[in-house]
C-alpha cells in the first residue's frame, strides 16, 4: 500500500528534488568557488632589492637606489609605500625609493602594500665612513703648513691635494675646528723634487678629534702638472710653419705667424699691408698677421717663435699621460679634472668640453690623429681655470 497521498506523484517528487539539487550546487560553484570579475586580487608577498644588490653603502651621504617587486604579477593595486627603521645607523629614503646614508650602522628598508598593509618586504642595509654629527659642525679646515688643504669638506674622507712640483717637506698638520686636535701619519715625507711627474704623490692620514667625536681623512699629495713653457710662441694664437687658410669667415683673436713659408701661403684672408710692412691685416682678424718674408724684424722674431714651439711641443709630447683614450676619445659634453690626456687617435667635440680646475691647473692633450670640433661648440672653463698663457719657467 501507498503511503504517498493520492495527490502526490512519487515520480514527480523524485525529479523535483534533483532538478532543486542541481540548482543549489550550480548556485554554489557561481558564486562561492571562482572569483567575480570584479573582485580585487590582493598582494601576496613583496621582495625588496637594491642596485646591484647591495648591501652596503660606505660613501659619506652615499645613496643606494632601492626597488621591490610585487605578487601576483596581476595585483588589482600594486602600489607601496617606502620607509626606513633605523636600527644602528640612520639613513632616509624617498618616495621613488632613493635611500639616503646619515649615520653609520644598519638600517632596515621596508616596502608594504597599499591595498594589504600586512603584506610587505624588507633588506637591511648597512652604512658606514659617515662622519659624526658634531663634527661636521665644527671641523672647518685642515691645513698642512698653513695651507687649506683644497676643497675641504668633513662630510668626506679622502681628498687629492696638488703641490707644486718643488716641495720637499714633512708636513706638520693642523685641524681647526672650536675645540680640536689633529694626530698624523706620514709616509714618506712629501717629496716631489727628484721624482717623474707621476710618482710626486705621498698619502697622509689624519685622525682629527673633537670632543668624543673622531674622524679620519686620507689626504693624497700630488703634484701638479708644469705649464708648458711656450716662450715667445706664446705671443701668437695660431703660429705655423707651412700654411694657414681660413674658409670664411673666421673670427680670430690674436695674432698669426707664418714661418718659413712666405705670406703667399696665407690663404682666405684678404690680406691688407701695414705701411711698416713687418705685418698684414684681414676683417677676420683682430690682431696682426706675420710672415717670413715681411720687413725685419719680423723673419728673425718669427725664427724664434718657431724655435720655441718646437721646444713646447717636445716638452708637452714627452709627458707622462694620467688618462689613456679617455671616452675612447669622444669628449662631447663631458667635464674634465686637470691632468695629460693621450689618444691614439680622433678626438671628437661635437658638444661643449668643461674643463673644471684651478687657475693653476694644467691641461695637456696628446693626439695622434685629428682633433674635429663641431661648429658652435665651446671650451668651458670653470672653477676659476685659466686660459692665460705660461711664458717661461
Amino acid at each position: 500500500m501507498s503511503t504517498f497521498p493520492r495527490f502526490i506523484n512519487p515520480k514527480g517528487l523524485i525529479i523535483s528534488l534533483l532538478f532543486l539539487t542541481m540548482f543549489m550546487i550550480t548556485a554554489c560553484s557561481t558564486t562561492g568557488e571562482d572569483p567575480g570579475e570584479d573582485e580585487d586580487i590582493l598582494v601576496t608577498a613583496i621582495t625588496v632589492t637594491s642596485a646591484n644588490n647591495a648591501t652596503t653603502i660606505t660613501d659619506a651621504a652615499g645613496t643606494l637606489q632601492m626597488s621591490a617587486s610585487i605578487l601576483p604579477d596581476n595585483a588589482t593595486d600594486a602600489t607601496f609605500t617606502w620607509s626606513v627603521i633605523n636600527n644602528s645607523g640612520i639613513a632616509t629614503i624617498s618616495s621613488d625609493g632613493l635611500l639616503t646614508a646619515e649615520a653609520d650602522g644598519t638600517v632596515t628598508v621596508s616596502a608594504t602594500s597599499v591595498s594589504t598593509p600586512a603584506v610587505s618586504g624588507a633588506k637591511t642595509i648597512t652604512i658606514s665612513n659617515q662622519p659624526d654629527p658634531d663634527m661636521a659642525t665644527t671641523l672647518t679646515k685642515i691645513d698642512v703648513d698653513g695651507i687649506d688643504v683644497m676643497g675641504f669638506n668633513p662630510l668626506v674622507s679622502s681628498y687629492v691635494h696638488l703641490i707644486s712640483s718643488d716641495t720637499t717637506q714633512t708636513p706638520t698638520v693642523t685641524a681647526t675646528t672650536y675645540d680640536t686636535t689633529a694626530t698624523v701619519d706620514i709616509t714618506p715625507a712629501i717629496d716631489v723634487t727628484s721624482q717623474d711627474s707621476m710618482d710626486r704623490t705621498t698619502t697622509i692620514t689624519v685622525t682629527a678629534t673633537d670632543g668624543d667625536n673622531q674622524k679620519t681623512y686620507t689626504i693624497v699629495f700630488e703634484s701638479q702638472t708644469e705649464p708648458v713653457a711656450l716662450a715667445s710662441a706664446g705671443d701668437f694664437v695660431i703660429l705655423a710653419e707651412a700654411a694657414v687658410s681660413s674658409s670664411p669667415d673666421s673670427i680670430i683673436t690674436g695674432d698669426i705667424g707664418l714661418s718659413p713659408a712666405a705670406a703667399s701661403y696665407f690663404t682666405g684672408f684678404s690680406l691688407t699691408m701695414h705701411a711698416s710692412g713687418e705685418y698684414a691685416t684681414s676683417d677676420q682678424v683682430t690682431g696682426n698677421l706675420y710672415a717670413s718674408d715681411y720687413v725685419s724684424p719680423t723673419p728673425s722674431n718669427l725664427t724664434t717663435a718657431i724655435e720655441d714651439m718646437l721646444l713646447a711641443y717636445a716638452d708637452a709630447a714627452g709627458r707622462t699621460a694620467n688618462y689613456n683614450e679617455l671616452y675612447s676619445g669622444d669628449l662631447s659634453g663631458k667635464t674634465l679634472s686637470p691632468g695629460v690626456f693621450k689618444f691614439g687617435n680622433t678626438v671628437l667635440i661635437n658638444t661643449d668640453l668643461t674643463l673644471n680646475g684651478s687657475e693653476t691647473d694644467v691641461w695637456i692633450f696628446q693626439i695622434s690623429g685629428n682633433l674635429t670640433m663641431a661648429s658652435n661648440v665651446n671650451i668651458i672653463l670653470e672653477g676659476g681655470a685659466d686660459a692665460k698663457t705660461y711664458s717661461g719657467k
